[in-house]
């Protein structure tokens, strides 16, 4: 089989990269791991917002570059920052030209771009005739429609590689193997989140006291392949997710919403121990992220009382007042905190000795001169750079309430290394000729010191744009030269 574009990984990535070739007369085949015709993968059960860190995709560039900068603590990549501040509007504009139905709905306040139609705002999984699920299906068949093929059921396995330049990959396909040659290889699997040695290897130990926030197809195929064939990696120690009840561990109602993110901001973050050990202002993707990397990731709980609960609780898009209640999560409630200590199984002289300094310092205006420093956070859903922030209020109007966090992996933050044009880039900062890389298999952009996460839906749109034009070069030259 021979094809001028081979895409591994039928997600959101690989199938705009897809048809953006095909339109062009390419001959393009897809190897996609799912067997059944709505397979699962990230893309498709996502809620669908679309946004660049946290802003309005249509801004102006400079704009975007910014609030990347911002909300990755300056950790992306210039190169690809800028590619990606300058494809946003051109995305959204290939998204509606393929039939993507998009509309604007009041998040927190603000209007966002979402694909439609939006999820029901209740806990649990909802993906099915949502608009991500829509979307794929639309793209699987304008794909059809331009002459491409849509192989699923079939797994990648290795990158074939001649003189330092991909050629094909070698998959299988009931249980059989197949080779399929081609001028230009596209990696576009999603993360590796699924897979615990590779979570082990880079994020955590305790893998499997994390929740798979996700479709749990990432299983990291293409960086696997990728490194076996000499490309550099990432850092790959960040993952975008949220903070949810430790019942999701054991009870699917409970994710992906609702998220704690809100509510454990607002509260006394604690260990076993009744001490706080973070700054409660970073924001759910980095709390979870903290949690992951605990001895014990299940050993933080979110502690706050009757005012928290009634506010920063019903402030998410799907609250945890009253849908952790609803689907079946665990809120311990206590008239005082000796009660609650009891309760959860922690000393209560330590956390009554918690409590009350944080109110202390929230009190006199300080909370940054707790040890760890409390700082306000931003409030859900803004960029770092907006500058908006919750107020910081102390905990202490009974009934005193008390949540078992767990950290929620939704998808992985580095992987394969890329340069401005989506190229597969060697160790020593060459691109690997004819390997490109799309979607949450690439590193590079989002990550950092907090986890920085601008946004991985429109991101991985952008990205498999950048990686046709530079395809259709290549088919234009009439192929790729081994190096």
């Amino acid at each position: 089989m021979k094809a001028d574009l081979l895409v591994v990984g039928g997600g959101i990535a690989g199938l705009v990269a897809a048809n953006a070739v095909a339109a062009t007369g390419g001959r393009v085949i897809v190897l996609e791991a799912g067997a059944d015709e709505r397979y699962p993968c990230n893309s498709r059960i996502a809620t669908g917002v679309l946004n660049v860190a946290h802003s309005d995709p249509h801004s102006d560039p400079a704009l975007l570059r910014r609030a990347i900068d911002a909300d990755t603590e300056g950790h992306a990549s210039a190169a690809l920052a800028d590619a990606l501040a300058t494809t946003a509007a051109r995305s959204m504009r290939w998204l509606r030209a393929e039939g993507a139905r998009i509309i604007k709905v009041p998040i927190h306040g603000r209007p966002r771009y979402m694909l439609a139609p939006p999820r029901a705002l209740s806990a649990g999984l909802d993906w099915k005739g949502r608009g991500p699920d829509v979307l794929l299906a639309t793209l699987g068949h304008n794909l059809a429609g331009r002459g491409g093929t849509l192989m699923r059921g079939t797994r990648a396995r290795r990158l074939l590689m001649q003189d330092g330049c991909a050629i094909g990959v070698a998959a299988e396909q009931g249980g059989r193997p197949v080779e399929i040659m081609a001028h230009a290889v596209l990696l576009a699997d999603g993360g590796f989140q699924a897979n615990a040695d590779l979570v082990r290897r880079f994020i955590s130990h305790a893998c499997d006291r994390l929740t798979q926030r996700s479709a749990g197809s990432g299983q990291g195929d293409a960086l696997i392949m990728a490194e076996e064939a000499g490309a550099r990696l990432t850092d790959a120690g960040s993952f975008y997710g949220h903070l949810l009840s430790c019942d999701s561990l054991t009870n699917p109602g409970l994710w992906p919403y609702p998220t704690m993110d809100t509510l454990a901001g607002a509260a006394i973050i604690i260990d076993r121990t009744g001490r706080r050990f973070i700054d409660e202002g970073l924001g759910g993707i980095a709390h979870a992220n903290a949690l992951a990397r605990l001895r014990d990731p299940l050993a933080a709980i979110a502690v706050f009382d009757h005012a928290i609960w009634e506010t920063a609780g019903r402030a998410e898009l799907v609250p945890p007042n009253p849908q952790l209640l609803t689907a079946g999560g665990t809120l311990v409630s206590a008239p005082d905190l000796t009660v609650l200590a009891a309760k959860i199984d922690v000393p209560a002289p330590a956390l009554a000795e918690t409590v009350a300094a944080y109110n202390a310092a929230v009190s006199a205006g300080a909370p940054e001169r707790l040890d760890p420093p409390r700082t306000a956070g931003r409030m859900f859903g803004e960029s770092r750079s907006a500058g908006k922030r919750v107020e910081v209020a102390p905990v202490k109007e009974p009934p005193f309430y008390a949540v078992p966090l767990a950290a929620g992996i939704s998808y992985t933050m580095g992987g394969i290394a890329i340069d401005e044009a989506a190229r597969v880039i060697s160790p020593g900062g060459a691109p690997m000729p004819g390997l490109f890389a799309a979607g949450s298999c690439t590193g590079g952009v989002e990550g950092g010191p907090l986890a920085g996460y601008i946004g991985g839906y429109l991101k991985a749109v952008s990205l498999a744009l950048i990686a046709a034009d530079a395809i259709g070069s290549i088919m234009r030259a009439g192929g790729v030269t081994p190096s």
